[in-house]
């Protein structure tokens, strides 16, 4: 899969290497986003990706930017001419960083904000988050996509979209087109790990379309698995049954 799903983590520190950044809770999340839109001008609480916002607490505020609107570099300094310190932000690559007080308030806790420079509609699609309650994380939705997509001689980009496995260019960024292309299903089937394991466990190809999937979750032992269904096997028959 194409880029690095990683950009983030956690960047800032205290002089004694412990992390200078908390979790922050769901009910804190929409304020304090509110509060970077006061010194950023950027429209952000309709752009937050991922589970920001979406379960009860979150390691950080992951926000999309319009990269056609705005460079990083001109957030940066629009940052510090609000008062921001410029300890309090980093760059890694199409990301800003920014060390956030919760609610604006640094007596409550400081959270990592992480402004993704990209579409914000593309990006608002691809960077769906779990929903609360999945073994699943984010990613994990995108080594599925890249897994399906590979069975097939294509591959998957996060960033780029469905994309020709030879010439890396992209084929589509359309969710509709993509799903159609991939196993002949909806926007919506793409929308979770399981909706699209619930779209292609009946297919007779679900063992090769899921091969990478699975030897990347194995690789995890302590997240989740996934079941082997083998050709001829009870599962694959019972599968088939259903939809004969």
């Amino acid at each position: 899969m194409a880029n690095n799903l990683f950009e983030g983590g956690n960047v800032f520190k205290t002089p004694d290497g412990s992390e200078a950044t908390t979790r922050i809770a769901r009910a804190d999340v929409v304020s304090t986003v509110q509060w970077l839109e006061g010194i950023t001008g950027l429209n952000l609480v309709d752009n937050m990706l991922g589970t920001t916002g979406k379960k009860e607490t979150s390691g950080d505020l992951d926000l999309a930017v319009d990269a056609t609107a705005i460079s990083k570099e001109v957030l940066i300094q629009q940052l510090i001419k609000q008062g921001i310190a410029v300890a309090d932000i980093k760059k890694s690559g199409d990301s800003v960083h920014l060390k956030t007080p919760i609610n604006g308030i640094p007596a409550q806790g400081y959270v990592q904000t992480d402004f993704m420079f990209g579409d914000p509609n593309w990006q608002r699609f691809s960077m769906t988050g779990s929903s609360e309650g999945s073994p699943y994380k984010g990613m994990h939705r995108h080594l599925l996509l890249a897994s399906i997509a590979k069975a097939q001689g294509l591959k998957w980009s996060y960033k780029n979209g469905l994309m020709d496995r030879a010439t890396d260019q992209t084929i589509t960024k359309d969710p509709t087109e993509i799903a159609q292309k991939l196993f002949n299903g909806t926007a919506a089937d793409l929308s979770s790990v399981e909706t699209i394991l619930a779209k292609i466990k009946v297919l007779p190809n679900y063992s090769q379309l899921t091969a990478d999937f699975k030897d990347a979750l194995a690789r995890d032992p302590q997240g989740p698995q996934l079941e082997t269904v083998t050709e001829g096997s009870a599962s694959w028959y019972r599968q088939w049954s259903s939809i004969l």
